[in-house]
């Protein structure tokens, strides 16, 4: 049986952003945020960052961050590392003189249920709904059905980092490009990808149990033939070309695939990233720029953006 790590972190509100960033680093599956200000407003959440409603369970001052991981992908060290690495942001950004950090274990028949609770059928970009495999759908618009069941390693694409890569797909994927998704996850992208292009799909991610997750929704939506997928680092196994490269992953990790995107990208191909936070935005755009990528596009929701590029 798998158990979660509950990872609680009390921190200021203007922290808070960047430290969602470091723990979807480190593998959490998603960020649960008690702010007491939500008390006061009539709140509708469309964008995966979870808020309890529960008046008790807000602090005082500050804000609670909490993040899960899978256990065996957390231990001792992992805790130490992230510990430090957010004492160290402390030298830069104010985490609050009340700043703390904790963790609890979570039982997997706990979270079994319960983390359904959070996710629920999603209208995202123009053309697509996004359909967790527990929700009925009356597809009465017409739309792009991409059924999902994340099991809870990975989110059902909620996230603005998804809804920006989808909405560039919509734009950017011709009738008969070849498509490669980096870090896929759940697979999503590569599901919305299948509706709109009749050329070669592939999806890698690093973490096997993203494969194994990413394989079970390919099944579900009657693709595990249409789309192609292993475990790999990167693009650093590509030898192929493509028309679009799209990366739904952080900045500096994006950083790490540079070279390898410019050598695989098609003439005319674009290379669609998502996952950057504003504040590694420039830096990336930077170094984009100086390995002769051209901008196409830049979009942006609450604070995430995805910068598309060209060759």
């Amino acid at each position: 049986m798998k158990n979660w790590v509950e990872i609680t972190i009390h921190t200021t509100n203007e922290a808070s952003e960047i430290i969602e960033s470091i723990l979807l680093d480190y593998g959490s599956t998603g960020v649960a945020i008690e702010d007491p200000t939500t008390l006061e407003e009539n709140l509708h959440d469309d964008f995966g960052t979870i808020v309890e409603l529960n008046p008790t369970d807000y602090p005082d001052v500050g804000i609670i961050i909490k993040g899960y991981i899978n256990e065996l992908n957390f231990d001792n060290k992992s805790f130490n590392n992230l510990k430090n690495e957010l004492i160290n942001l402390g030298k830069n950004i104010n985490i609050g003189k009340f700043f703390e950090i904790e963790t609890a274990i979570i039982k997997d028949s706990d979270w079994e249920n319960s983390w359904k609770d959070y996710f629920d059928i999603l209208n995202i970009g123009e053309k697509f709904v996004i359909v967790p495999t527990w929700k009925e759908y009356q597809n009465t618009e017409n739309k792009y059905i991409i059924n999902i069941d994340p099991g809870m390693a990975f989110g059902t694409g909620s996230h603005e980092t998804t809804s920006l890569c989808i909405k560039n797909l919509e734009k950017y994927v011709n009738k008969h490009d070849n498509v490669i998704d980096v870090g896929t996850g759940s697979g999503i992208l590569s599901i919305a990808t299948s509706y709109l292009t009749d050329g070669n799909i592939k999806a890698v991610d690093l973490d096997k149990l993203a494969v194994d997750v990413a394989k079970e929704n390919f099944t579900l939506n009657n693709l595990e033939k249409r789309i192609k997928v292993e475990q790999a680092s990167l693009l650093t196994e590509e030898s192929s070309k493509y028309n679009i490269i799209v990366a739904n992953i952080l900045a500096h990790i994006i950083e790490l695939m540079i070279d390898d995107a410019y050598n695989l990208l098609e003439d005319n191909g674009y290379f669609i990233t998502s996952g950057i936070i504003q504040e590694k935005k420039d830096e990336l755009l930077e170094k984009m720029i100086a390995k002769r990528f051209k901008l196409v596009e830049e979009i942006s929701e609450n604070d995430w953006y995805s910068l598309v590029f060209t060759k």
